[in-house]
């Protein structure tokens, strides 16, 4: 199973609706593309949040899932419009 985590910085002028459509729209990704078991998204709870206020874990089968996933046009436009929307994100990716 691969693990993909997204924390994200959004531009103070993303409204709180822009952010929850979005992550509507991430969660929305598991009936779409292949592979995906789990989604979950959400605000940081966290104390130190170095301005990641916001997160993103999804639990795909595997590394194959993962690259299928990545390369899928319904993430690539989800993709790009969180970027348009964030000042920062980071992504960080491991095998259980």
């Amino acid at each position: 199973m691969i693990t993909h985590v997204v924390l994200v910085q959004p531009k103070a002028e993303t409204s709180n609706e822009q952010l929850q459509t979005m992550f509507e729209q991430i969660k929305a990704l598991k009936q779409l593309i292949p592979g995906i078991q789990d989604v979950q998204v959400g605000k940081n709870l966290g104390q130190h949040t170095q301005g990641y206020s916001y997160g993103m874990v999804m639990h795909l089968e595997s590394m194959e899932h993962l690259k299928g996933y990545l390369e899928h046009p319904a993430h690539l436009t989800v993709a790009r419009e969180l970027m348009q929307s964030c000042q920062n994100l980071v992504e960080f990716d491991l095998s259980q």
